[in-house]
């Protein structure tokens, strides 16, 4: 006599749902990433607005990340929510001989975390520098016999601007002569390099010459600076 045993098995499947957090912080966009702003702009300038999106429906903020950057701008909400706007402007009156660029750090918060963002800001350069000499009296001595185009000296200036506000060009005239002779024309200047040289034959009698050299950048307005040069000659 055979049994017959039926084995029923229970299959008790539980299902265990795991909650996926993903984290999606604000994001922060301008439409001018590349900014520029002229040196000894006014304080309260407004330079670029900035716009803080959340991505999980929550009220974005936006604040100055770091003391330097806190030191520099000012942050004005123009509209706060999902989507906010910052109007940002100076605090700060930049010098760009000081620093050439700004790095500005953001930090947009919301409640599901911060995001930092950096955004570079140029300063263009303003002719604020007049060109300066490295003396404020040069001289040479020469002998008669000298060879026309012979080079006397070299007068250098230099200035802390840039681009054309920093290129100098140099000229050259009689110092405190009231009526210059036709002798003062016997040296002239290279108004490239500042080098002066012979230009006529010397005349003997004459034992001093004494100039202005003046050196003016290319800036708008132009500024410009003086030295004084002496050129005395001897019979060797």
């Amino acid at each position: 006599m055979y049994r017959c045993y039926v084995a029923v098995l229970t299959l008790l499947i539980v299902e265990y749902t795991t909650a996926l957090v993903i984290h999606k912080p604000p994001i922060i966009h301008t439409n001018h990433p590349y900014l520029n702003i002229k040196e000894n702009s006014r304080v309260g300038t407004e330079f670029v607005i900035i716009d803080a999106s959340s991505q999980t429906n929550d009220t974005v903020t936006l604040t100055t990340h770091d003391n330097a950057t806190a030191s520099r701008v000012f942050l004005f909400p123009t509209r706060l929510g999902i989507n906010s706007t910052y109007r940002v402007a100076l605090k700060k009156i930049p010098d760009r001989e000081d620093e050439h660029t700004w790095y500005l750090t953001f930090k947009a918060h919301d409640n599901h975390g911060d995001t930092l963002w950096t955004l570079p800001l140029h300063i263009d350069d303003e002719n604020d520098n007049s060109p300066f000499f490295g003396h404020d009296h040069y001289h040479s001595v020469v002998g008669y016999g000298l060879a026309v185009g012979s080079k006397i000296l070299h007068v250098t200036a230099m200035d802390a601007d840039e681009g054309p506000n920093a290129a100098i060009s140099y000229s050259m005239s009689p110092y405190h002569v009231s009526s210059p002779s036709s002798r003062y024309n016997a040296f002239k200047i290279d108004p490239n390099t500042g080098v002066i040289t012979l230009k006529e034959e010397l005349q003997h009698g004459h034992t001093t010459y004494h100039y202005q050299v003046n050196a003016t950048d290319n800036g708008v307005p132009k500024q410009s600076s003086s030295t004084l040069v002496n050129i005395e000659i001897f019979d060797f």
